[in-house]
């Protein structure tokens, strides 16, 4: 029985949120041949403060950047 686990930031539009559960529980069917009553489909929404890309938490006013870097050193340049 698959088990299919999404973590990302909160999601505010419910209708989005079920759009995506749908989306990758028949892209698992389709793909394994799974039946659909044995697939399990679950999302976290994690808050922005607990969540980093790169050590920079989501919450961070310059997240879009600095979550880019691919070395600390990126930061001294």
């Amino acid at each position: 029985m698959p088990v299919i686990h999404i973590s990302t930031f909160k999601m505010t539009d419910q209708e989005k949120a079920q759009e995506l559960l749908e989306e990758v529980t028949a892209a698992m069917h389709r793909v394994t041949g799974v039946p659909l009553d044995k697939i399990s489909a679950y999302l976290t929404e994690v808050e922005p403060s607990r969540w980093t890309d790169a050590g920079v938490l989501g919450s961070d006013p310059t997240f879009q950047i600095r979550s880019r870097r691919k070395s600390y050193d990126e930061e001294k340049e």
